[in-house]
């Protein structure tokens, strides 16, 4: 029973296994770092409904240097 218990309280360090997209158990290292590879790629290139709405006015001409920046905020 002290075994069971000790068992238990550990913390689980690796997988051994990963459900795919596909359904299929990968139980292979390689798959399952292709499987988590494919689904960061996924969520890291997928537009979200909330950057849709995000505008921004082009202002052209040419930028104040840094100087006359700093000059201008000493001023006041």
């Amino acid at each position: 029973m002290a075994k069971q218990m000790v068992k238990e309280r550990q913390d689980i360090t690796g997988s051994n296994c990963l459900k795919g997209v596909s359904g299929k158990v990968i139980i292979d290292e390689k798959g399952i770092k292709d499987s988590w590879k494919e689904y960061m790629e996924k969520l890291m290139n997928e537009e979200h409904e909330r950057d849709h709405g995000i505008s921004a006015e082009v202002n052209e001409g040419s930028a104040d240097s840094t100087e006359s920046v700093t000059e201008n905020i000493s001023h006041e």
